[in-house]
């Protein structure tokens, strides 16, 4: 168990694919993608909002979650983006992915993940859109794309 203290506003939590059906197709289509295969059973992350709060892009719609309740007994990876100092960039990562609280999921972003033939929608997140969209309002230039 990590401590909650080492849970810092604007940090990442990847969540270990739990076994299920969609899990288990999220790391396979991973793994395709040229994913190694220890980094693709991380199937779901959150924006940590600090100690045992984040914010959870899932179906119905994103939210705010205690992640002690919400992902009791999950495997946890806790990462931070390596251009964070103490400028207090990370909040501000933190902030945008507040924003995205009470929006819709992008469900049709996962199938167009997993089935290239989808159109994905440009509204709406899913988790690993969400958080990268957060990282890149404070950071443009994360992808070398400006």
């Amino acid at each position: 168990m990590i401590p909650l203290d080492k849970f810092k506003m604007g940090y990442f939590i990847l969540y270990k694919n739990d076994g299920s059906l969609f899990g288990n197709a999220i790391t396979k289509r991973q793994v395709l993608a040229g994913i190694a295969p220890d980094d693709a059973v991380y199937t779901h992350i959150e924006v940590s909002g600090g100690e045992c709060h984040s914010i959870n892009i899932s179906p119905p719609i994103s939210k705010l979650v205690d992640i002690t309740k919400a992902h009791k007994g999950r495997y946890v990876r806790l990462v931070r983006f390596k251009g964070y100092n103490e400028d207090g960039k990370r909040y501000k990562v933190a902030y945008f992915s507040a924003t995205l609280c009470n929006k819709g999921y992008d469900v049709g972003g996962i199938l167009a993940f997993l089935f290239k033939w989808i159109k994905q929608s440009n509204r709406l997140y899913f988790c690993s859109e969400g958080a990268l969209w957060a990282l890149q309002m404070t950071f443009p230039e994360v992808l070398g794309i400006t």
